[in-house]
């Protein structure tokens, strides 16, 4: 009979070569029952994906996490906060002004509208009609703040200095970069917005000279290995 510690590093090895392993998989590897794999999974960490039916797995070692704790291997995406439900509760909880259901789906890499109104119904998170639902933390005092970040981008700014793209100016470059930084979902159009909620008008043309101009649509994605 295999000792304890040499089936943990049966089940742990392939992961260094395959980065993702199914159950299937991982019972034929190991030979052992599913109360026996998952307690010795359990005991040395590992990650369950959040998308294709929580169906992969991978452990720290192998999961290059970036600033967001996302990380996807192919089309497999995982998060260091769990399973989607408790991922989308960690970015709402944490985000500066909330999210919309499409920078949610940008964000995640998933359609997650099917779990956005039961999360909301349990209390775990709150909702506010702005032209779409928008969805808050459930923290009053928290929300109350991101809704009016949220209001603030949405309002028209009368005194706003309006930069043509040939004049888009180093403060104006820093101000949009540091809202990529906040908001690394963000698309053109998104810090198009941002801006203007911080009193600078740009063109759509404007912004999408940054993003060519610092390649920031390729540094957007995840490392894929």
């Amino acid at each position: 009979m295999r000792t304890h510690t040499f089936l943990t590093n049966d089940l742990i090895a392939p992961f260094f070569e395959k980065k993702v392993l199914t159950k299937a998989e991982l019972l034929g590897i190991g030979g052992c029952s599913n109360m026996t794999l998952f307690r010795r999974l359990s005991e040395h960490g590992y990650f369950t994906s959040y998308n294709l039916n929580s169906r992969y797995y991978t452990i720290p070692e192998v999961a290059w996490f970036d600033n967001n704790g996302l990380w996807h291997y192919r089309q497999i995406r995982f998060s260091k906060y769990g399973t989607l439900k408790a991922t989308i509760q960690h970015f709402v909880d944490h985000s500066e002004m909330g999210y919309s259901v499409s920078e949610l789906n940008r964000l995640l890499g998933v359609r997650v509208s099917s779990l956005l109104l039961p999360l909301s119904n349990e209390g775990v998170i709150t909702r506010e009609y702005f032209k779409g639902w928008y969805y808050f933390s459930a923290d009053p005092l928290h929300r109350e703040q991101q809704i009016e970040r949220r209001r603030m981008m949405f309002a028209s700014c009368q005194t706003a200095k309006v930069i043509l793209p040939q004049e888009l100016d180093d403060k104006s470059k820093i101000e949009a970069l540091t809202g990529l930084v906040k908001h690394p979902e963000f698309e053109p159009r998104d810090v198009r917005a941002y801006l203007k909620a911080r009193g600078i008008i740009v063109t759509l043309t404007a912004v999408r000279e940054l993003f060519d101009r610092y390649d920031l649509s390729k540094k957007k994605g995840g490392r894929n290995s």
